[in-house]
């Protein structure tokens, strides 16, 4: 049997990496679009800048040639008259140019940085798993201003220059076509050079980009935790994780600095080399007769002009990688897929219900939920117990859509909870977490947080029902007192009392307390109780779930879902329970002779 020989693999590479180069400056285009009127406007406006800078080494031809052989004063005069005219006229646009080209790449950026935030809100939860936050709020921030410095380098000089650049190839070519074809030999040596260097700029930018994220991400995770790294003692380690960061970023950066330096040191001696070639080849044809000493003059101007643009071009192509690398980022950002929102703007309302649900988390192998099935009545207060992992916080996360179920259903009003408006969803459920998350900013602020158009009384009456209004008057600027970052200003208890405040002022149809009391002392829970207590027994049609700790918590709850490993193991009332003798009663039993014990 005749054995076929593989054939090689085609190189694709370097087809790949056009094709993302064409990629990356589609997205470019596709963010611009939008500006696209103001775009030709202003290169317009920048050529017309642009072009006038050209007219400068004529004057000088024309002094050398006929002005000064003639030795007129008023021609003279004139002359400089004219010349001092067309380059206040050149810098008044150019002054115009320069602003005008600043406000278009700020509004730009403003858009883009206020889109990229946008999206990073309404990412799955999943993708904040999969990326640390402080990488994700990296592109929001050190990558749009990345973009911001290419957009802004492109849009004030890069249309003028390439607009000068033919203007005087024309010019010089109408001016000594021998000449000029000095210039049509350095040029292709110019794009040789750059393009040798341009990939492995681009790459190296694209490792600064991700260095600075994750500078970013350690430097938001330690202050984050800041008292947990000092309770720790745990500074000089925090500094060194640091540390490792930051010389990863300054050995890239390096790198890439060689990468430039060569560049544009072989940039600069091909052009200046090209400057040297004009002199020898000009000088021989004034020495024939075939060029005056102004034509001569006036091309070296013209070279010299020709070469700035094109010197800065090229060093374009710098900003333009790094710029383009930022793009990447934060493309990949805008192009995320948002969570998936059903189309129904009902208000949920009804019975919930878990249908055979099995869930896992992303990057787990063991399932939270195992074809769990429960049904939590309109109205009805229903708790949660069981051991540590045995899904009772996953419960809740699902009925929000934190996260959709691998399998099975669920279910509020009888209707699949997709096909419900994801803010209408949310905004009919209110949470109370073991540790309450505060904002910056004012008591005030915090308890509206849940519905930014409440009055002062609405806010004040939340924070009475919640026991919170006496400490808050006490507080040196009662609710206008500032709290610091999450809260730190103020007592567990008073940030826990500060969160129910917000969750009655939301005014929910499903309250969700996940261990509201667990982490307090018995004098703070008992407060807490009485307003969890005083708050929600108002409302009939209101449901609540409970995460218990403390069994003792949740007694008077209509039912009790025992969870473990993911399942409902049983459900009942507390009595109905003790009396079946099952897992509920062994943990009460535990938990309560615990505490005998300790009394």
């Amino acid at each position: 049997m005749a054995s076929s020989t593989p054939q090689p693999a085609p190189p694709t590479v370097p087809q790949d990496e056009a094709l993302e180069r064409f990629d990356s400056l589609r997205r470019l285009w596709r963010v611009l679009r939008p500006y696209r009127g103001r775009v030709f406007g202003l290169s317009a406006l920048i050529a017309m800048s642009s072009a006038l800078g050209t007219v400068g080494p004529q004057f000088v031809r024309y002094a050398f040639d006929t002005v000064i052989p003639s030795g007129e004063l008023r021609l003279f005069l004139w002359l400089a008259a004219a010349y001092a005219g067309f380059y206040l006229l050149k810098a008044l646009l150019g002054y115009a140019s320069m602003y005008l080209s600043f406000a278009f790449t700020q509004s730009i950026i403003s858009d883009i940085r206020m889109r990229a935030y946008s999206r990073l809100l309404r990412l799955p939860v999943t993708r904040f798993a999969e990326e640390r936050s402080g990488s994700l709020v990296s592109r929001v921030v050190s990558d749009v201003n990345a973009l911001q410095a290419m957009i802004q380098a492109g849009s004030s000089r890069l249309a003028g220059q390439l607009f000068s650049i033919l203007v005087i190839l024309v010019i010089v070519l109408w001016m000594s076509w021998k000449l000029a074809l000095v210039n049509l030999i350095i040029a292709p040596l110019l794009a040789v050079i750059t393009r040798h260097y341009q990939e492995p700029l681009r790459k190296a930018a694209r490792r600064i980009r991700e260095r600075v994220g994750e500078m970013t991400a350690v430097a938001s995770e330690s202050i984050g935790n800041i008292q947990v790294v000092k309770g720790f003692a745990a500074e000089d380690n925090e500094t060194d994780k640091f540390g490792r960061e930051n010389d990863a970023y300054v050995e890239h950066n390096l790198d890439r600095r060689k990468d430039v330096g060569w560049m544009e040191g072989l940039i600069t001696l091909t052009a200046d080399y090209g400057i040297g070639a004009i002199i020898l080849v000009g000088g021989w044809l004034v020495v024939g007769g075939s060029l005056t000493i102004g034509e001569l003059t006036a091309f070296l101007m013209y070279q010299r002009q020709l070469q700035r643009p094109i010197l800065s071009v090229m060093f374009f192509n710098n900003q333009l990688q790094a710029g383009m690398a930022a793009m990447e980022r934060v493309s990949d950002l805008l192009d995320a897929p948002p969570e998936t929102s059903g189309d129904s703007s009902a208000i949920p309302r009804g019975d919930i219900e878990f249908d055979r649900v099995t869930f896992t988390y992303p990057g787990s192998e063991e399932p939270a939920l195992r074809n769990l099935s429960l049904t939590v009545r309109e109205g009805s207060t229903a708790a949660l117990v069981g051991p540590s992992g045995s899904g009772k916080t996953t419960v809740t996360r699902l009925i929000s859509r934190f996260f959709d179920p691998q399998e099975g259903a669920i279910r509020l009003a009888g209707r699949d909870v997709r096909a419900f408006d994801l803010q209408s969803l949310r905004e009919s459920v209110a949470f109370v977490p073991q540790e309450p998350t505060l904002f910056s900013g004012s008591v005030r602020d915090n308890i509206r947080y849940a519905a930014p158009d409440a009055d002062d009384d609405a806010v004040e009456r939340a924070a009475r029902i919640a026991h919170a209004h006496q400490f808050v008057l006490d507080l040196p600027k009662g609710y206008d007192t500032q709290i610091g970052e999450r809260g730190t200003k103020l007592s567990g208890g008073q940030k826990q009392r500060i969160a129910i405040a917000r969750a009655i002022l939301k005014q929910a149809h499903i309250l969700i307390l996940d261990e509201a009391t667990a982490s307090l002392d018995s004098e703070s829970e008992a407060i807490i109780q009485d307003a969890l207590e005083g708050a929600f027994s108002r409302t009939d049609d209101l449901t609540t779930l409970v995460i218990a700790h403390r069994l003792s918590t949740i007694q008077d709850a209509d039912t009790i879902f025992c969870l473990e490993a993911g399942r409902v193991l049983e459900s009942g009332t507390h009595e109905a329970l003790l009396a079946e003798g099952g897992l509920y009663a062994r943990l009460h039993d535990l938990q309560f002779r615990g505490e005998a014990a300790v009394g």
